[in-house]
Parts: structure tokens; sequence; C-alpha cells
């Protein structure tokens, strides 16, 4: 069996809309090259989608070890919380509903001021992570955590086509939208070897954004929702796993952050958890997402500091168990002039 041979048989495929199924299938062909030096290497994702979709299947066979993210419906029952303290004399009584929370997210998203952002510029991300690996041996499958992990990445302000830059877990992965062979893009690559679907320079698209693009996206609440929904036809989600995909790694523009959160706060299935933790050991309130996809369903809890009610990382859980899956912490925003410069 050959290595696309392979690559057609990954399982979690089935569930996919066709955009994730090619980004997933790239991932297992990068890998799989790995044991194949003669073949064009092709890009990783560019920034994590929604957590599930880090999970990575480890195949144990012969020498060759091949790692592919593989995305899991991630849903569990959420049982009710008591209702929160009494506030105290001078104190705003605190949310007791996620609409609640959520509209005061919005409120203190909206005081915040805009950057000055060039077009060169890169947007620099850097979390802590550590999501769920399945390993297969001889045809027996087992699940366990990685280990807490930094992960750096910076995405290009304005231009999708230009090429950024992903380090994690001791690799240096440059990111682009056209295959990448010993750390170079190839801009005119192999007949058959994908190509992106958009002309360049691009801003993207929902599910492949720029902060240019998330700038550009309409804030008032018909317009924003009219714009998730016809997103869809990129991502193949709902409005609360699209907002989810938005801010996981990216600067939000304040003003359209005001208007998500505002438009979340309308929308059903949130539940408030008064008293959330980040993996860093960063304390803060959560929201936690029953999301949908047309085949899948997540249960992800976005957390917030309750101080700054900023976005500071997120868990996700397993659909059947309800055990964790996944988890992050956001450490650090900034724009820099070029990819690899730190702030």
């Amino acid at each position: 069996m050959n290595l696309d041979d392979m690559a057609r048989r990954l399982p979690a495929e089935r569930d996919l809309p066709a955009a994730r199924k090619q980004i997933l299938k790239e991932h297992l062909m990068t890998e799989l090259r790995q044991a194949d030096p003669t073949r064009p290497r092709t890009r990783r994702p560019r920034r994590r989608r929604r957590p599930g979709g880090h999970r990575r299947t480890v195949l144990v066979a012969g020498a060759v070890l091949t790692a592919a993210a593989v995305a899991i419906a991630t849903a569990t029952a959420v049982g009710t919380h008591a209702s929160p303290p009494a506030p105290k004399a001078g104190q705003p009584a605190a949310p007791a509903t996620a609409a609640q929370l959520l509209v005061k997210i919005a409120a203190a998203a909206a005081r915040q001021s805009a950057p000055v952002v060039r077009d060169s510029d890169f947007t620099y991300i850097r979390s802590e992570v550590a999501y769920e690996v399945d390993s297969i041996s001889n045809g027996h499958e087992t699940s366990s955590m990685e280990k807490l992990h930094d992960r750096q990445i910076w995405l290009p302000v304005a231009n999708v086509c230009a090429t950024g830059l992903l380090i994690e877990q001791g690799e240096h992965t440059p990111i682009s939208p056209f295959p990448v062979a010993n750390g170079k893009v190839d801009r005119d690559p192999p007949k058959g070897t994908p190509v992106p679907n958009f002309t360049c320079p691009s801003e993207g698209h929902l599910g492949d954004t720029t902060y240019r693009l998330l700038q550009s996206i309409p804030t008032q609440p018909d317009a924003l929702l009219a714009y998730l929904k016809a997103g869809k036809k990129w991502t193949n989600d709902d409005p609360p796993t699209e907002i989810g995909d938005m801010i996981r790694e990216t600067i939000m523009p304040p003003a359209l952050a005001a208007a998500l959160y505002r438009l979340a706060a309308t929308l059903p299935g949130a539940t408030l958890v008064p008293h959330a933790t980040n993996v860093a050991g960063r304390a803060g309130i959560g929201i936690m997402w029953t999301s949908k996809t047309a085949r899948q369903v997540y249960k992800n809890e976005w957390i917030f500091d309750k101080t700054t009610l900023r976005f500071i990382g997120e868990k996700t859980y397993d659909p059947g168990t309800g055990r964790l899956t996944g988890e992050s912490a956001i450490i650090q925003q900034a724009f820099t002039a070029k990819a690899g410069q730190l702030p």
C-alpha cells in the first residue's frame, strides 16, 4: 500500500467537511513522508482548529511512526451549578447565567483600544497546550494525554499567502498555503500537489482568517450572524463553534470581539462555569458550549480571566466519558514585524 492509499484510509475523515478533511489529510501526509524523503512535503494546519482537531493517532508498524490530527467529537453532560453568593456592598453582581457573563465580556472587549498594525506584521500567539493522543499498535488502540508543552505561532496580518511559522515540540515548521519542502515554500509545486483554492494575495476566509479579514467582518448582530452562517461553506460548523475557532488562536479586533460575544449571549446551549482554571493554573470563569457540526458534537469550555474578562484558554471533553481530552492556556499575544521575532 502506498502513502496516498494510507492517507485515504484514515478513518476519521468520514465525518469531516471537505475543507477540514483536506487539512487533516495533508497533516498525515507530512508525517508519512518523513519515512519517504523522496516525496514532496505538504504544510501542516495554519492554526489550531477546535481542540478535538489536535488529537493525534500514532500508528506503530515496523520502524515507521505516523501521526495525524484526528477530529474528535467532544460532548458530555454538564451538571447544574450552585447559585453564586450574594455580592458584597459596592461590588457588581456576579453573573448568574452564561448569557449575563457574555454580555459583560462583550462590554470589556469594547473598552479595549484597537492596535495599530501594519500589513507586513505578524500575529504572535504563545500558548501552553496538551491534547489526547491515540496510539495504535498491532491493531490495539490506547489513549493518553500529551505532556504540557509550549506552542508559538506567527500568522500574517494581511495575506494568508505570506509564510508564517510554528514552533512546537522542538519543530520549526513554516506555515504557508503552499507545499513546504526542506523548510522552503514551493510556489510552483509538482502537478497534482494540493494548492490554495483562492487567489493570492488574500485576506483568507472564515476558518483561515487574517487580522485584516477579522477587521472587515460586520459587527451588527443580524449581519454578523448571516456572515457566520454563510461561512459554513468553509467550516461546516454552527455559529458557537465558528466563534470558538475565531477566538482560539488570534488577536481579535475589539469591535468584532464585542460583537461576537454579544451574539454568543443570544445563542442557546451555553452553561456558566463559575470556577474554571486554565492549564497554566490561572483561575477564571468559564462558559461551557455544546457545539455542532454537520455530524459531530463538541463540548468545549471557554475560560476567561475573572478580572479582565479576557480569553485565557479552553478545555475539551470526551462525549461518552466526560474525560478531559485537551486543554490550553494563552500566555502571550502581540504583533511582530516578522515571523520568528519575539515581542
